[in-house]
């Protein structure tokens, strides 16, 4: 594909944030550096045989596995946060009465999902049962913390390498439930209420439609589940991935769409790092919270963020996004194999 001789500033369709798709800036020197990270000498927590650097498992997938004298035979395990932003104590305590400086306690669950006992570094390399697994521990978390009735959103997302927050190597995800709806979950809900409103269409299968359509961005697509690269994509090679029939609530997905999510994710994953030499990523699922009905206009869904690029100057002052790689150049190249 030839690249555009005009830069342009593209809009998002849903939440309305703009980004300049400035192709040729990638050419910069010092861009795409990243690489495999050489293994750490330090003794890893998350690694099999050292469960005691760790607290004790909330879940252990397979679930029929039991506790030795040295340690625990699992596959996947779930662990309270040592280090959480959330403090686990639910106050009754009344919010600021301070109209203009508003304060709220910062109560919730934050969990860390360990995703293989061998030392991983990337999604990407998990055993396909492993993946599987650990959309398995995502999903029985959601539901155990809907049961629990403290919590309104569980935000489940993968912080992997430096760059994308991580601060172990190890393969883990994190769960974060909230007593708060997070503005940006709730704005993504507003406007497809509003989308719905206007048009009496669900602007998910909307959406769809026209990816497909198109064709351009698309990476992936079957009777089941879409993934491309939205058309105002943020950062270089920036993925959605979608189900095909309406759900809104990701605890919802049955077990064959599960698996067959997790082993999308992994695999496209492996070509995004193929493409861009092993960069660090996030990865994080947006679903419907807790105390909403659940609408058909709404569609759980996959962000895939690499993170090759960082805010500047430019991005902070005016809010704008700039993207050195257009959506349709990505898709082309996560198209190919890993």
């Amino acid at each position: 594909m030839s690249r555009s001789s005009d830069n342009q500033l593209r809009r998002d369709p849903l939440l309305g944030f703009e980004v300049v798709v400035a192709e040729g800036r990638e050419d910069r020197p010092q861009q795409w550096k990243a690489s495999i990270p050489a293994p750490s000498a330090m003794r890893c927590p998350f690694c099999g045989g050292h469960e005691d650097a760790t607290p004790h498992e909330r879940l252990v997938l397979p679930g029929n596995l039991s506790r030795t004298s040295d340690h625990l035979p699992w596959e996947v395990r779930v662990l309270p946060n040592i280090y959480p932003s959330l403090s686990p104590n639910f106050p009754d305590k009344a919010d600021s009465a301070d109209d203009f400086y508003q304060t709220r306690s910062a109560s919730g669950v934050q969990e860390v999902i360990v995703e293989s006992p061998e030392h991983v570094t990337s999604f990407s390399r998990l055993p396909d049962r492993n993946a599987v697994l650990t959309f398995q521990a995502y999903q029985m978390r959601l539901n155990a913390l809907r049961e629990e009735g403290r919590c309104r959103y569980v935000q489940l997302f993968k912080n992997n390498g430096p760059a994308a927050g991580a601060s172990l190597e190890h393969v883990h995800s994190q769960l974060m439930a909230t007593k708060v709806v997070p503005p940006i979950v709730q704005h993504e809900l507003n406007a497809s209420h509003e989308y719905f409103q206007r048009t009496g269409r669900s602007f998910w299968s909307d959406l769809i439609e026209r990816e497909l359509a198109d064709g351009s961005r698309i990476v992936y697509a079957d009777d089941n589940l879409v993934a491309f690269c939205p058309y105002a994509s943020r950062l270089p090679l920036e993925m959605c991935i979608l189900p095909r029939q309406p759900q809104a609530d990701f605890g919802d997905a049955n077990s064959t769409l599960l698996e067959q999510l997790a082993l999308l994710l992994k695999s496209l994953v492996g070509r995004m790092e193929k493409a861009l030499n092993f960069p660090a990523y996030n990865y994080l699922i947006h679903t419907l919270p807790f105390d909403t009905f659940p609408a058909d206009h709404y569609h759980w869904h996959v962000e895939v963020l690499p993170r090759v690029t960082v805010r500047a100057g430019f991005e902070w002052g005016t809010g704008l996004y700039v993207n050195p790689v257009s959506p349709e150049r990505a898709a082309q190249l996560l198209r190919q194999p890993a």
